[in-house]
């Protein structure tokens, strides 16, 4: 009987296993992947740094005014204002805040009004019947700019108003271009593929509007750029760019030069204005996404 049994067994076993399968070990799960970190985005803006002085003489008489509204640069990581920068990208974007900043301090310290202030008191003891409402009173010194951003740049054009005494007040034109992608300050020139030639052309084009306001003016009737401009006039419109006020707006470039400059007072500030689309075959690729003209 064992005999049959065994037998059984040993003709059953194979099947019995077949039947069941092979069951498969389980697989290790794959590793879940980090979750992918937030690129930080850096924004920039451009605020009002004011710094505003009011003179007055020992009896409580203003004397003088003093108010300059300084461009000022922040960066923002995410939306968050940096202070204490913690990333590369942070340092960096520090790193362009600081030249920016720096240049318009230069400005203000170059500008001090120390002295004038010295001067206005003297002036006051001296002569207190100047400070009268009939007359000067009270002297002033003013910076208002207006921004505009484009591409990678912000372009600042400001005035610097001053009044001293004397026969009368003073306006001087500034203009300061900053390229955020490179963290400098520029010439518009350099903007071009060709800076000498894009130089010269505005120099030129400037030449044809100067011309124009000329003739449209009724009290210069008759005359001509050499008449109403001084001796020199092309060799100063040839450094439009380096050495005068050149700024970008909505519709394009501004030039301007400041009275004293180009022609007498009487003449004022000479001012011209070229839409982009007559500069457009100017530009350098870097120069055009500078601009945000892509």
């Amino acid at each position: 009987m064992k005999k049959y049994l065994s037998l059984i067994l040993a003709l059953c076993l194979p099947a019995l296993l077949g039947g069941c399968g092979a069951v498969p070990l389980p697989m290790p799960e794959s590793p879940t992947p980090p979750p992918a970190a937030d690129t930080e985005k850096i924004t920039y803006e451009v605020s009002t740094d004011p710094y505003e002085q009011t003179v007055t003489a020992e009896d409580g008489t203003t004397l003088m005014v003093i108010d300059f509204q300084i461009p000022h640069l922040q960066a923002y990581a995410n939306g968050t204002l940096i202070e204490d920068p913690s990333t590369p990208a942070q340092e960096q974007a520090m790193d362009r805040v600081h030249t920016f900043n720096e240049n318009f301090d230069q400005w203000r310290e170059s500008n001090s009004s120390e002295e004038n202030i010295s001067f206005v008191k003297d002036l006051y003891r001296d002569t207190p019947e100047m400070f009268s409402e009939d007359h000067m009173a009270p002297l002033s010194e003013e910076l208002t700019y207006t921004c505009y951003r484009t591409g990678t740049l912000i372009s600042i054009a400001a005035d610097y108003y001053s009044y001293l005494g004397g026969a009368h007040p003073n306006t001087v034109y500034f203009a300061w271009n900053y390229d955020l992608d490179s963290g400098m300050f520029l010439t518009i020139s350099e903007l071009a593929a060709d800076p000498q030639t894009f130089t010269l052309a505005v120099t030129d084009m400037i030449e044809v509007q100067a011309e124009e306001q000329i003739a449209s003016t009724p009290e210069l009737e008759g005359q001509s750029l050499s008449d109403v401009y001084w001796d020199n006039y092309r060799e100063t419109l040839e450094k439009w760019s380096s050495d005068y006020a050149a700024s970008f707006d909505a519709d394009g470039l501004t030039v301007i030069f400041s009275a004293y400059e180009l022609a007498s007072y009487a003449n004022g500030p000479q001012e011209f204005h070229f839409p982009y689309a007559a500069l457009d075959s100017y530009w350098s690729d870097s120069g055009r996404a500078v601009l945000g003209l892509d």
